[in-house]
């Protein structure tokens, strides 16, 4: 039996529950803070099932969130460390895949970004594409879709670098 993802020595962890990312501990477990700062519900299962692909590994992340008027002041984004670029080239081309699909409201990207000044470790975010006019809800369920289909897809762009790579 595979080592979870979130839930080593949980003890909500069994062999009939499993671990998922709709778990209620799940939250707390994927943030390095547990409880003082756990991963924000709306974002929670994307990092569970990013860190799940085992290849990336999430450390910050954001649901989004509206200002007063109802407009996106913070988008949803996860950032997340890589062994391979290639597999961060699938892993953009897998949300290409999805957005193309027209599964997701706008088209995710991959940005390069840093975590802190004393980190040298490259960091990357998973974040929407820029756009004119951001509706939350439309991005939040945008995490909804990939947490549940970006897995798949992300294997399937890597069979196709695979492939013509061969």
């Amino acid at each position: 039996m595979p080592d979870p993802v979130c839930c080593r020595n949980c003890p909500d962890y069994g062999p009939s529950s499993r671990c998922h990312r709709f778990c209620p501990a799940a939250p707390r477990r994927l943030s390095s803070e547990g409880e003082q700062s756990p991963v924000e519900p709306l974002v929670a299962p994307l990092v569970f099932e990013l860190k799940k692909l085992g290849v990336f590994y999430p450390c910050w992340s954001c649901e989004g969130h509206a200002d007063q008027d109802g407009k996106v002041r913070n988008i949803p984004r996860v950032w997340f460390y890589a062994d391979s670029v290639v597999h961060v080239r699938g892993l953009a081309d897998a949300t290409n895949r999805l957005f193309n699909a027209g599964r997701l409201s706008r088209r995710w990207q991959i940005v390069l970004t840093h975590s802190d000044a004393d980190n040298p470790d490259t960091t990357f975010s998973l974040e929407p594409g820029p756009a004119p006019e951001d509706s939350l809800h439309a991005l939040q369920g945008d995490l909804r879709v990939m947490s549940d289909e970006l897995a798949a897809s992300f294997w399937l762009a890597c069979d196709a670098l695979a492939a013509q790579t061969r």
